[in-house]
């Protein structure tokens, strides 16, 4: 597949342990392609922090990657009742984190797609809450 322009529409939600939740909503243009057996998705990302960067995500088999290059960087491998543990790297230091993902689920046909994940994460030791991420994307006009 050559590279094909897609529309990414992403919902992040984080739900901490006291019950609260941050709601995150993204939609971008976004760059689909293949790498071998696994089809990737590329975009640029700023938060709201002023923080900037190219994000991937990666699906391959059971496993979608999450990986992030710029003024933060980490890389986060999800693959279902599977402990990854990582490195997110900030401005203000690296700082130890580890996910442990309930719902690693993605389907796709052609530039159409959609991704659910779902995993516990912990940083520094210290567990920061449930992470849902809802992605969908479909071919650009």
């Amino acid at each position: 597949m050559d590279d094909q322009k897609v529309i990414l529409q992403m919902t992040s939600t984080q739900v901490q342990e006291d019950g609260q939740q941050a709601v995150m909503e993204l939609t971008t243009s976004a760059t689909l392609h293949r790498k071998g057996d696994a089809a990737v998705l590329e975009y640029e990302e700023s938060g709201d922090e002023g923080l900037s960067g190219q994000t991937c995500i990666e699906m391959k088999g059971d496993t979608v990657t999450l990986s992030r290059e710029g003024e933060s960087s980490m890389h986060l491998l999800l693959r279902q009742g599977c402990k990854y543990v990582s490195t997110y790297v900030t401005p203000f230091g690296r700082l130890n984190m580890e996910a442990l993902p309930t719902r690693v689920m993605y389907a796709m046909s052609g530039a159409e797609g959609r991704i659910e994940l779902e995993y516990h994460m912990h940083v520094q030791n210290q567990y920061v809450g449930l992470n849902r991420v809802s992605v969908q994307f479909h071919h650009s006009a």
